[in-house]
């Protein structure tokens, strides 16, 4: 019984004691932790972790796991595992879930050991139990590569998730994905893990936004991978951008165990270069719009022995304009740098009709046709280039050129240039291979330069040697020329060969660099030092001749020190300029150090010109400014930020003298000075400026806070001035007598919203208007700030003129800008001329508020005498396409400069408006009322009447019975018109109880012209009584021959206004009509001098078809030949004159 007792525990050991302790090992949550620990324990590797959840049955997960061995490092955020236990009945082992995220794994560095070049053998992998895993997947996995800090070199890993079964030597991939940024690849196959290996995968890549700085927004393509470890070829198809055309790429590799040997083919077809310019050239650069558009075709191939470009060919354009074609090879390239003499090339490249972009403003280039061929291994190739093009205006330039090269240099041993217009030949090498360097020898250029053709038609040339070696440049006889202005090199840029620069420009206006360089420039100075280091200048020479400013040249030896690195903190001494002058030498010098990056400057000027400002005033200006001035200034600035440290001077003057050239008027200063001084956060200036004979005084100061930011503003202004003739300068037009102004002005605020306050006041006892003749007299302006207001300025002055006087009164805002004036006044003379006399009496108001002008009021006339006023015969206005230059600018009109203008202004004419102009004579009165507004015609309504007055026609006086002018709210251009003059009895030549006369009625612009007779009469008959004061003594049609002549003549200025036009379009001497006794016999005739002695003159019959042809000849003083011919008869006259 014992024995059976002791089998029954061992059956209950066997199957539920040891099956319970082994179930509470892998199914419980401590159980499993222990069984990791002690397996680990096994292990050379070091397990840590924060916790672990689950268990081996179901999910296992753990926290901030970290593993550790002598070789190998791994920390994951957490670690999770899934299996499926009872599948291993099924003789299946499934991993339904291996996760893992956060992972950063850390790889020693690779050794130094020498490499094992035998093949590598695989071993056959075989399963005894299939493997099927449900979900591997990984995220944010890091490779870090190195032990120490600095050699650390991290590497993100794509996401995976992968889907597998295994079983014996067939591993099937279901599914595997890797993602890394936004690109991603998808694929599925078969490997055979015995053997050779073969494997068969087919995957979908999608890559967006590979490259930052390209535009290459998607690619998407499918691969094929096949063969084995033998042989292995992968072959991809992409399209870019989602573009039509599909592209292949192809790589073989055989021997990939042992010695590899592979060969890459590319196919393109249309492919568009635009989404890899951005990795070419700078974002704006003009290369990117020429290539914009350009496809390329090509076959590429490559394997470890060439490259071989069997085909290449580039469209420009979309129009097929602009062809690139190439074709290479290259073998044992990979030896270029070891054994270049091993490593051949064979490049050619043919390319036509190509429009290069903008390189440089407003010049085109374009390349007609190229050719490019090069040929030999890399330590010595030969290359050719010929080229046929256009520069801008230089046309069809042939440019050919041959030499040879290396790895190390390019060597141009014979270039020549041919066109119309250039011609050159030179040689060069340019090398790199100990730092870089190059060497031109100019053997013969002549260019044609059309921007100088207006200047001479001689061509640039320029001979000579020119070498850049190890930051010196080195010259030989080089010399750039054209006409007498020439720059010429010789030196070294070494202490004892100094690279000497001698230059000449006799005419500096042909450079075009401003109105104001003109004249001519000679300089000498020499250069020496490096152009990585310090480069020093030593100027001997400098002669500048200009029209306005004078004849300058240099005093003494300068020498100005530049550092590259930071060139604004250069040293100069000894930089003296002096005029030529006979009377007083001016000088203008200027010293300057640098030191620990403060750049400290000295100015200095003695006897300067005023006379030189003079320059910048308008020429038909008569005022002008003489004088000399002194200069001492200092200044200091940090080159490292440039910012100001400090700066302090005077200028000032012991003798200026304002005068104007047409008349004997003056302003004399004693002495004017201005000093400054101040640094990066406060300026402080004074002015005090003293006229001549104590007749007044400025003075002046301003401290600006933070000038170059906010800039604000608290200064003061003082004046008291007895002779305001110093107003001329900005007032050219004005004369004063006993005139004076005191002033006191305060300014704050900032540059951008400066605030002034104070007054000034000016009185003078007449003011006079040297064009006009106007005198005002008794004139007091007061300008005064308004306490009330803040940037208001009061306005009050009044002057007499005439036997009347004026004032204005009002308040200005300068910074809105606004105004609100009154101006009144009575019989104030406003003009005075000769011909012209006119009293005012005003009474109007004028405001400018919200960006207009209102002006509103009356204005009476009371006295106005026109005496035959000077007015020009015709006008001309220019046409739309007429565009007006002033000083090589352009003249632009801008009409939002000026406010739009509202007036309704009532002008009434008094009892003394007279006018006699143009045979009219009388007395005008009555008043209209002017209205303007912006975009519509000056309009009136009321009337001009005509109280008394004559009209002088032909030599004979008409009365005016009735005249008006009427304006009914028409433009004020075209009134209508109601007019009556008339011939009366005493006034004729004639018995007989007649009165003649002629009415105008309608507009202006459409008159209506009737006569009229007591008793009725026709109407040629009334135009001679009008014009001859008596009846033509017939009925026959001359008396047409007569109105025509009338009507001629009833212009203002009669024939005159006509004649000037043709005389001064076509230049004739003589115009007019001509008549004999009979009226049929009127003519049009011109004449013109054709010499001193030989006249000619033709006319035309007006009422009859007859032509007349005149010719007359001065033989001498006294005799005279002259030849007539006409449509009914010829004829010639000769004349003898005496004088007596």
């Amino acid at each position: 019984m014992k024995f059976v007792k002791y089998l029954a525990w061992t059956i209950v050991l066997l199957f539920v004691l040891i099956p319970s302790i082994l179930y509470g090992l892998v199914a419980t949550n401590t159980g499993s932790v222990w069984l990791i620990t002690q397996a680990v324990k096994f292990t050379d590797y070091e397990l840590s972790y924060s916790d672990i959840s689950g268990n081996l049955i179901s999910e296992l997960r753990i926290n901030d796991a970290k593993i550790n061995n002598s070789s190998l490092r791994l920390e994951a955020g957490y670690i999770a595992l899934a299996w499926q236990p009872t599948a291993l009945f099924d003789n299946k082992l499934i991993l339904k879930k291996v996760v893992g995220e956060q992972v950063t794994i850390w790889l020693p560095a690779s050794s130094n050991t020498e490499s094992d070049d035998s093949p590598v053998i695989l071993p056959e992998l075989s399963l005894p139990i299939e493997l099927q895993v449900q979900q591997l997947r990984t995220r944010e996995v890091t490779l870090v590569f190195g032990q120490s800090d600095s050699q650390v070199k991290e590497q993100s890993l794509p996401d995976l998730d992968l889907q597998l079964t295994w079983f014996e030597q067939k591993l099937n991939i279901k599914r595997l994905l890797l993602s890394y940024k936004e690109s991603e690849i998808s694929a599925k196959g078969n490997i055979i893990t015995a053997g050779l290996f073969p494997l068969q995968l087919s995957a979908n890549w999608r890559v967006s936004n590979a490259i930052s700085q390209a535009d290459i927004g998607e690619i998407i393509g499918t691969a094929n991978i096949s063969g084995n470890s033998q042989a292995l070829e992968l072959i991809s198809k992409f399209n870019l951008n989602n573009a039509p055309q599909e592209q292949r790429v192809s790589v073989r590799i055989q021997d990939l165990l042992s010695q590899p040997k592979w060969l890459a083919q590319a196919d393109l077809t249309n492919f568009k270069i635009a989404p890899l310019l951005d990795l070419i050239f700078p974002p704006n650069s003009p290369w990117n719009s020429l290539l914009s558009q350009a496809t390329v075709m090509a076959k590429l191939t490559l394997d470890q022995n060439q490259i071989v470009v069997e085909r290449l060919s580039a469209n420009l354009n979309d129009a097929q304009q602009g062809k690139l074609i190439a074709s290479s090879t290259v073998t044992n390239y990979l030896d270029a740098l070891t054994a270049p003499n091993k490593a051949q090339l064979n490049v050619a490249l043919v390319a036509e009709n190509i429009q290069l972009p903008n390189l440089m403003p407003s010049k085109v280039v374009s390349l007609n046709s190229l050719s490019f061929q090069a040929n030999g291994d890399l330590s010595q190739f030969t290359h050719q280039i010929d080229l046929v093009g256009d520069f801008d205006d230089y046309k069809g330039l042939a440019i050919s050129s041959i030499g040879s090269g290396s790895l190390e240099q390019v060597i141009i041993d014979d270039l020549t240039v041919m066109s119309e217009s250039v011609n050159a030949k030179l040689s060069a090498r340019i090398g790199w291979a100990d730092g870089f360097a190059m060497e031109a020898t100019i053997t013969e250029l002549l260019a044609s330069i059309p921007e100088l053709a207006a200047y001479s038609s001689e061509p640039v040339s320029a001979r000579g040697q020119v070498v850049y070696n190890k930051q010196r440049i080195t010259a030989t006889d080089f010399q750039l020329s054209w006409n007498d202005t020439f720059v010429e090199l010789d030196g070294s840029m070494h202490n004892d060969d100094p690279l000497i620069v001698s230059l000449a420009v006799p005419q500096l206006d042909a450079l075009n660099l401003g109105s104001y360089v003109v004249g001519s420039a000679e300089g000498k100075f020499e250069l020496t030092g490096a152009l990585d280091k310090n480069i020093s200048i030593t100027l001997s020479e400098l002669n500048i001749k200009h029209p306005d400013f004078g004849d300058w040249q240099n005093k003494g030896i300068g020498k100005v020190t530049v550092p590259v690195a930071t060139p604004m903190a250069f040293s100069a001494t000894g930089i003296c300029i002096a005029a030529n002058s006979r009377r007083n030498t001016a000088e203008l010098c200027a010293d300057t150090t640098s030191e620990n990056s403060i750049q400290n400057t000295t100015i200095t000027g003695t006897a300067l010109p005023l006379s030189l400002i003079n320059r910048f005033r308008n020429a038909t200006v008569a005022e002008r400014i003489w004088g000399l001035a002194n200069l001492e200034a200092q200044l200091s600035y940090d080159a490292s930020n440039f910012t100001l440290v400090s700066t302090q001077g005077r200028l000032y003057s012991e003798r200026t003298i304002l005068f104007a050239l047409d008349e004997e008027v003056s302003t004399r200063f004693e002495y004017w000075e201005i000093d400054w001084n101040g640094n990066q956060r406060n300026v402080d200036a004074a002015l005090i400026a003293e006229l001549e004979h104590q007749k007044g005084t400025l003075l002046g100061e301003i401290a600006i806070e933070e000038p170059f930011k906010q800039a604000k503003l608290d200064g003061e202004i003082l004046l008291d001035i007895q002779d305001l003739t110093i107003l001329q300068w900005v007032l050219p037009d004005l004369r004063y007598e006993n005139a004076q102004a005191v002033g006191a002005i305060n300014i704050s605020g900032t540059k951008l919203t400066p605030e002034i306050e104070g007054s000034v006041e000016l009185a003078a006892q007449e003011v006079g208007f040297a064009q006009t003749g106007l005198v005002l007299s008794n004139v007091r302006i007061a300008a005064f700030d308004n306490s009330s207001s803040n940037d208001t300025i009061t306005l009050n002055g009044q002057a007499e003129s005439g036997d009347g006087w004026i004032s204005i009164k009002g308040d200005i805002q300068p910074l809105m800008p606004a105004l609100d004036i009154k101006i009144q006044g009575d019989k104030f003379r406003a003009v005075q001329l000769p011909t012209i006399t006119v009293d005012v009496s005003p009474d109007i108001d004028i405001k400018l508020a919200n960006k207009r002008i209102d002006i509103t009021g009356k204005i009476e006339i009371p006295t106005a005498i026109i005496d035959q006023p000077e007015i020009e015969g015709t006008t001309t206005t220019p046409s739309s396409d007429v565009r007006i230059y002033e000083n090589g600018e352009r003249v632009e009109s801008d009409p939002t400069s000026i406010y739009p203008l509202f007036a309704n202004v009532r002008v009434t004419l008094g009892e003394n408006v007279k006018v006699t102009a143009f045979g009219f004579d009388g007395q005008l009165s009555g008043n209209i009322r002017v209205d303007e507004a912006p975009n519509r015609a000056l309009t009136a309504t009321g009337s001009i009447q005509v109280k008394k007055g004559f009209y002088e026609l032909y030599g004979q006086r008409l009365e005016i019975d009735r005249g008006s002018l009427i304006y009914s709210g028409g433009p004020i251009s075209n009134p209508g018109l109601d007019l009556r003059v008339s011939r009366a009895k005493e006034n004729m030549m004639t018995t007989e109880n007649i009165t003649v006369g002629a009415q105008v009625s309608g507009t202006m612009q459409e008159p209506d012209f009737r006569l009229y007779s007591t008793p009725a009469m026709p109407d040629s008959e009334i135009l001679s009584y009008l014009i001859l004061g008596r009846g033509s003594g017939n009925t026959t049609g001359g008396n047409e021959n007569l109105q025509l002549q009338a009507l001629i003549l009833l212009g203002s200025k009669g024939t005159d206004i006509l004649g000037e036009s043709l005389q001064e379009t076509f230049g004739f001497d003589e115009f007019g009509i001509d008549s004999t006794m009979n009226p049929n016999d009127t003519s049009f005739y011109i004449g013109k001098y054709l010499s001193p002695k030989l006249y000619v003159k033709y006319g035309v019959g007006l009422f009859e078809n007859t032509n007349t042809f005149l010719i007359r000849y001065l033989l001498s003083e006294h005799f005279i030949i002259e030849s007539t011919a006409s449509g009914e008869a010829q004829g010639g006259d000769i004349f003898y004159t005496i004088e007596k």
